[in-house]
C-alpha cells in the first residue's frame, strides 16, 4: 500500500509543478519562456493611443461644462431682469396711489 501512496503522491506533485511552471496570460496558461514581450515602441504607442483618447475625453467634457455654465449665465441674467422689472413695477404702482 505504501507504494500506491507513493506513487499517488509523485503524480500530484508532478502536477503541481507543472503547474507553477506555466505563466497566466490573458488567453490561458503558457508556459514559461514562450511569452515575448511587447517592445518598448509599441507600448509608447499604446500609451499615446489611451493619453489622446483620455485628452478628448477631458476637452469634451471641458466644452459641455462650458455650455451648462453658459446656459446657467443666461437664466440668471433673465431672472434678475425679471426680478427688476417687479421691483420697478411694484415701486411705480405705491407712488402713483398717494395722490
Amino acid at each position: 500500500m505504501r507504494t500506491n501512496e507513493s506513487q499517488e503522491n509523485i503524480v500530484v506533485l508532478s502536477d503541481i509543478r507543472d503547474g507553477r511552471r506555466r505563466a497566466l496570460s490573458p488567453y490561458g496558461p503558457v508556459r514559461a519562456g514562450l511569452t515575448t514581450l511587447p517592445s518598448q515602441r509599441t507600448i509608447e504607442g499604446e500609451n499615446e493611443v489611451r493619453l489622446t483618447e483620455l485628452l478628448n475625453s477631458l476637452e469634451s467634457a471641458v466644452a459641455t461644462l462650458e455650455s451648462k455654465s453658459y446656459t446657467a449665465l443666461d437664466t440668471l441674467v433673465i431672472a434678475i431682469e425679471g426680478a427688476r422689472a417687479a421691483l420697478l413695477a411694484g415701486t411705480q404702482d405705491t407712488t402713483g396711489t398717494n395722490e
